[in-house]
């Protein structure tokens, strides 16, 4: 079960759409071919042979609000109910696409990918882990499986830290959404900015902004972002209008519309530059 968790762990951090299909086979009993398709061939006397493959693979046009179609070569189907928060992490995975596979991964490379997550981890016996590890995992723990979630896997220290920056109380940089708020909720008085509220939804926060005159504030929409580019990844798709401010750790977003001002925390800190305070 460590194991496990501890590659998706790794997978998360690393590759969202990656640790996604996991996922769906660790923690949802998916089959591997279901959720990427089965191969289209096979190596018989060190010679590669056509075969039919068994599953088609996750299609985007087969996701609905409340489960996913599982579609056999041979046209037999089966509806898979899912919960509302793994629909939510499908559409952000898919984007603007609306056909064709949600992963464009072979059943080969899902154990590649096992592999690489798993030395990234530190798993001494890394080289011999195998896909089938994630419905070993399914079938042997289902009983511990709804005390996870699909969206977060505690981190343990050890295993997952970002760059140190030793800020009085926070050492390491942000590594997730959840840190870039905190970091932020750290220095934004001291810029000048004081959030009013938080909420679930969209826009993450309200806040009155003061840098301009200390005097008179301007009500500003704030969303939280690790990378800026997650903006458009939101689900619902987040509208542009209605954010004044992201906030983020990393700006990486180069078509970012110049209406919102975008707040990177990393270049502040490696400048080591502390907000002036405008109070």
């Amino acid at each position: 079960m460590d194991e496990v968790k501890r590659i998706l762990r790794v997978a998360d951090e690393k590759n969202p759409r990656d640790a996604l299909a996991l996922k769906l086979m660790a923690l949802y009993g998916f089959k591997k071919g279901e959720v990427v398709g089965s191969p289209s061939r096979e190596r018989v006397n060190e010679k590669w042979i056509p075969m039919e493959p068994t599953y088609t693979g996750l299609k985007i046009e087969d996701l609905t609000d409340d489960g996913i179609t599982v579609r056999r070569k041979d046209g037999t189907t089966e509806k898979r109910p899912l919960k509302t928060e793994l629909v939510r992490e499908l559409r952000a995975c898919i984007g603007e696409r609306n056909r064709g596979k949600i992963f464009d991964i072979s059943d080969s490379r899902v154990g590649q990918l096992m592999k690489e997550y798993a030395q990234e981890a530190g798993l001494s016996d890394w080289k011999k882990i195998r896909s089938h590890l994630l419905q070993d995992f399914y079938d042997g723990h289902q009983a511990d499986i709804p005390h996870l979630t699909s969206t977060f896997l505690p981190a343990e220290p050890e295993h997952y830290l970002g760059q140190r920056i030793d800020l009085p109380g926070l050492t390491y940089a942000p590594i997730n959404e959840q840190g870039v708020v905190f970091l932020f909720g750290m220095i934004c008085y001291d810029m000048g900015i004081i959030v009013e509220h938080i909420q679930q939804g969209f826009p993450d926060a309200e806040a009155i902004d003061y840098r301009k005159d200390r005097s008179r504030g301007i009500r500003k929409k704030i969303e939280f972002e690790f990378k800026s580019s997650s903006f458009t990844k939101g689900t619902p798709k987040h509208d542009p209008t209605g954010c004044d401010i992201i906030v983020c750790w990393d700006h990486d977003w180069k078509k970012c519309p110049k209406t919102i001002e975008v707040i990177e925390l990393r270049s502040r800190i490696q400048k080591h530059e502390r907000p002036e305070k405008n109070w």
